[in-house]
């Protein structure tokens, strides 16, 4: 790999990471404020499953795509 594709590429994924936690946090924040005062115990434990396994498939997500580009990273570097 070409030292800019490296640099935009650790960019990305620090943008990447700091993304999906505000997207969690607003996710849990909504739930609080929004779905929790109707006080409906089967929503909100639903919505807090759904809400949990969205967190775990984005960071799976994150993770599988940050190995591709470390292993791209490396098998550039062997030419």
């Amino acid at each position: 790999m070409k030292r800019w594709q490296k640099i935009s590429g650790c960019v990305i994924f620090g943008l990447g990471a700091v993304i999906e936690l505000l997207l969690v946090c607003n996710a849990y924040l909504d739930l609080k404020y929004i779905v929790e005062p109707f006080d409906i115990q089967d929503i909100i434990e639903r919505m807090y499953l759904s809400i949990d396994s969205l967190s775990c498939a984005m960071w799976i997500n994150y993770l599988v795509a940050l190995g591709l580009f470390i292993y791209l990273w490396k098998k550039g570097g062997k030419r």
